[in-house]
């Protein structure tokens, strides 16, 4: 727990030493294998994962295609949005890029957490607040930026996407064909 301490304080907001160790006491510390799918498209998912190490995408499937519409790394929270705060069915999958390190939380824990330590409250919702922000721009991406500028701010975003995720998941998170993210690429060098 020494390692989420200091990259929930380098990333997000410091908690006290009684916080973490409450939510130490309800997670648990899982490794998986790359390719794992942690969750699925119709089922009920109630897990708050940070990311110890490695990385995650969620994406939808339509028409037999993957649709990626989120990466998470190193240092970042996922969960299945539509399933966690709804109690519907997941609308999408949650997949591994990598071998990789999770602290999971049930639902029921975060809760708890929330109400009986306001600086656990304070980072979730620092945490919420973080991914609508993230939401946001890349609504406004996708509406207003060019193919280019999308995948500049990407890049600028995450350095080394291009070393960790397939092109080709790249090319649906920007809304693209993956011929069009080798031409822009081309262009770049």
């Amino acid at each position: 727990m020494n390692r989420v301490k200091q990259q929930i304080i380098l990333n997000y907001c410091k908690l006290k030493d009684v916080t973490f160790t409450y939510w130490s006491a309800k997670s648990t510390i899982t490794k998986y294998k790359k390719g794992t799918c942690l969750v699925k498209k119709g089922q009920h998912h109630h897990k708050l994962y940070f990311i110890l190490k490695g990385s995650l995408k969620a994406y939808y499937i339509r028409d037999e295609k993957r649709i990626i519409d989120w990466f998470a790394f190193e240092s970042e929270f996922i969960t299945s949005s539509s399933s966690y705060f709804t109690d519907e069915p997941s609308l999408h999958y949650i997949e591994t890029m990598e071998d990789y390190i999770l602290l999971e939380t049930n639902k029921e824990d975060v809760e708890n957490l929330c109400s009986l330590h306001h600086d656990f409250e304070h980072l979730f919702r620092l945490v919420l607040s973080k991914v609508i922000v993230l939401y946001r721009h890349r609504m406004f991406s996708l509406q207003f930026r060019t193919v280019k500028q999308r995948y500049q701010s990407l890049i600028k975003q995450h350095p080394k996407i291009e070393l960790i995720v397939p092109l080709g998941d790249i090319a649906t998170f920007l809304g693209i064909t993956q011929e069009t993210l080798s031409r822009i690429r081309a262009a770049k060098t």
